[in-house]
């Protein structure tokens, strides 16, 4: 009997790793609209970073926060499977990058944060709700050696904590709490 049950394990973790491993369509889906942003109708805004005025060009701003539909969920919770599965094997590594954001929640809809790097990188961006469950942002961006400035457009998320983060594609990650402030 016991080999019967581990046979049905292996057997169901096999066909998980595959269906989350083989459908990219799905996963594809899980990428911001960015025509929605204010990158398109604007070249550049400013604005007030901690005490410092700063310029953030269209390119900067990195997508649209908004809610999944059940099909994005559904395959979200799948590759989320499989990341748990892989990050059983994988020690946490810590994101090689000075990252700085206000402590304050967000209240104008624009979630601004800056990255300091000795060296450009490519990085994803990832935002879930306060349980983790629900990814609300997934984007990927570049950063330059120096200081970068990116925005976030969060005006359609509703107001809350959300689980913020940033990997690199060597799978080292940075983990922030961004609030989100309700709308006055």
């Amino acid at each position: 009997m016991k080999k019967y049950t581990s046979l049905f394990l292996l057997g169901l973790f096999v066909l998980l790793f595959t269906a989350s491993c083989s459908d990219q369509t799905n996963t594809a889906k899980l990428s911001i609209d960015t025509e929605k942003t204010r990158a398109g109708q604007a070249e550049s805004m400013q604005v007030n970073f901690k005490g410092q005025m700063v310029t953030i060009e269209a390119g900067d701003m990195v997508g649209t926060a908004k809610a999944m539909n059940a099909d994005d969920a559904d395959a979200q919770t799948i590759v989320d499977m499989n990341t748990a599965f892989m990050s059983a094997e994988k020690e946490a590594q810590l994101l090689d990058v000075s990252f700085t954001m206000s402590d304050e929640p967000v209240e104008n809809g624009m979630f601004i944060f800056g990255i300091e790097t000795k060296d450009a990188k490519n990085l994803t961006l990832e935002m879930h709700d306060e349980e983790g469950f629900a990814m609300v942002a997934n984007n990927k961006f570049n950063v330059t050696e120096g200081n970068n400035y990116k925005a976030l457009n969060v005006e359609s998320l509703e107001a809350g904590s959300y689980n913020f983060r940033l990997k690199d594609d060597a799978g080292k990650e940075l983990n922030r709490v961004v609030t989100v402030a309700e709308e006055k």
